[in-house]
């Protein structure tokens, strides 16, 4: 990822080694350093994917290492997060919004 970029991070979720299955899934958290967004809010899913959606202002600000950590709240209730997983970020020279 480089400083300025805007698209959507592509996230795969898995339990015991297997993608979670969507349809137990209440709510989602993806924070990556201090842009934080929510499944179904934010935070669309396809594909087996969730897509997290970061904008030029959003990168901009973002360290050299980024943690980066997921929240799932499941329609039963239980609330799981997962190991933080560090993102590197390239600086970048301009600092124009495209």
């Amino acid at each position: 990822m480089v400083q300025g970029d805007a698209y959507s991070i592509d996230v795969e979720i898995k339990a015991n080694k297997e993608p979670i299955d969507i349809a137990n899934v209440d709510t989602i958290e993806c924070t990556l350093f201090s842009i934080q967004k929510e499944y179904p809010k934010e935070i669309t899913y396809s594909d087996g994917k969730f897509h997290f959606p970061v904008t030029q202002e959003e990168t901009f600000h973002l360290p050299a290492i980024c943690p980066m950590q997921i929240r799932v709240k499941f329609k039963g209730g239980n609330v799981v997060g997962s190991a933080r997983k560090d993102v590197e970020v390239e600086k970048v020279i301009s600092r124009v919004v495209l």
